[in-house]
């Protein structure tokens, strides 16, 4: 059955004074007819995902993980996840999410991120902005809806339609071009509608938009599964944008323009008004705070990772001796130091030297030494008091001065740049 956008009378609208929360059964209708399912029959991991097991790196490559190795890894923190994701539908009034694994699931790896959120009921579908990030989600056992957040080829748009996958669209020649791929097909063509507000960026321009919407939901050739567009984070332009979505979809009324969608994590937190079927955030799943005022005060986010490795080499330093390159590390006096196998490579920035500290053993140690490729120094004090094969946790949610965030600050490259600069190749290890 082609689906249609929910009436006027039983779709929730977000008001100023605050979200409605839709009830079961409409939370269920949302959540599957987000992207073209009639409803999803059970948000259990066992219907949604079907994750291979076992620890994986970001690439996709399988490695036994040990006890003993040596190699660097990252855990990631799946009760923090679900609190997130908790947290962001609070806000939501309910809601079904649209969760936005994008980017490798922000350099986390989304063959472990994407399964873990898809098993999630508050979740109704994963957006992504890759071809290839679609795929290896349906490989990872990704059964519920995905859309990609960017315009293809034909060719890209027929590959996305074979997996059950949303392509976006945007470009003017969008109905000619989906006529063909639904040819090919045989079927009409699954996408969405990316209306451009006034971002700039992406999406079919508003002002020219109309006659072009009312083109591709009145052709056979193709099933609107949803309309959307992306907000600048600017509030006062954020309104202005969002009267401009709403008058293209109160014209629209008529038409099955499918699940409407707006409110990435900006928006999420300050404009309950464009919540509209469903909510879009990605940075607050992750623990990312948007900017602005109050924002930790409407909810607590939680650090959803940890950059481990254990330490490989302890040796004495005495007065006078140096450590690093560039004789970096010059104490006074006679010093502990060891050896971590992770570096700037693997995501820990340069920076960290001489700003960060790591923890051990309960215990905070400082970076003294640099910060190389694949290499950290840490000093641990005029007394022995770690061992080789003892676990370093470089960034995670154990202690306020190794959180991401604090990191980020410390060493000033930024929270995003922070997790995504995570080695794809360290192992993944759900905790």
């Amino acid at each position: 059955m082609e689906p249609t956008r929910p009436s006027p009378a039983s779709t929730p609208r977000a008001t100023p004074g605050g979200p409605t929360r839709p009830d079961r059964r409409r939370f269920l209708e949302l959540a599957g007819g987000a992207l073209g399912l009639s409803t999803v029959a059970s948000c259990g991991p066992g219907s949604a995902v079907a994750p291979a097991p076992g620890p994986q790196s970001a690439t996709g490559r399988r490695r036994a993980y040990s006890d003993e190795s040596f190699d660097p890894w990252i855990e990631i923190v799946a009760s923090a996840f679900h609190h997130n994701v908790r947290e962001a539908a609070r806000l939501a009034g309910g809601r079904p999410i649209l969760a936005v694994v994008k980017n490798n699931a922000y350099g986390l790896g989304d063959r472990v991120v994407g399964p873990l959120l898809a098993g999630m009921p508050e979740v109704g579908g994963i957006a992504c902005v890759r071809v290839e990030e679609a795929a290896v989600l349906r490989e990872a056992g990704v059964r519920k809806p995905i859309m990609i957040m960017a315009e293809g080829s034909e060719a890209e748009m027929e590959e996305l339609a074979r997996m059950d996958v949303s392509p976006s669209v945007w470009l003017d020649d969008a109905p000619r071009r989906a006529e063909r791929v639904a040819a090919r097909l045989g079927r009409p063509l699954p996408l969405q509608m990316f209306l451009d507000t006034g971002m700039g960026r992406e999406g079919m321009p508003w002002h020219r938009a109309w006659g072009w919407m009312e083109e591709l939901c009145r052709s056979d050739a193709v099933v609107v599964r949803g309309t959307y567009t992306m907000f600048a984070h600017d509030l006062e332009f954020d309104r202005e944008q969002q009267a401009r979505f709403e008058e293209l979809l109160a014209r629209g009324r008529a038409l099955p323009l499918g699940t409407i969608h707006a409110a990435p994590t900006f928006e999420l937190f300050h404009l309950p008004a464009a919540h509209y079927d469903m909510v879009r955030p990605g940075n607050a799943l992750f623990g990312n705070y948007p900017s602005g005022e109050g924002v930790r005060e409407q909810a607590e986010l939680k650090p959803v990772f940890r950059l481990r490795a254990r330490v490989v080499r302890v040796e004495r330093l005495e007065a006078g001796e140096t450590a690093g390159f560039y004789r970096t590390y010059a104490p006074d006096r006679p010093r502990w130091i060891a050896l971590l196998p992770v570096g700037r490579t693997d995501g820990y920035p340069s920076s960290a030297n001489g700003t960060c500290e790591v923890l051990i053993g309960g215990r905070l140690y400082p970076v003294v030494g640099g910060v190389n490729s694949a290499h950290a120094i840490i000093d641990v004090g005029e007394d022995r008091r770690v061992a080789v094969g003892d676990v370093a946790t470089l960034i995670g949610p154990d202690h306020p001065a190794i959180e991401p965030h604090t990191v980020a600050e410390r060493t000033g490259v930024g929270f995003l740049r922070i997790i995504q600069g995570m080695n794809p190749r360290l192992p993944r290890l759900l905790v």
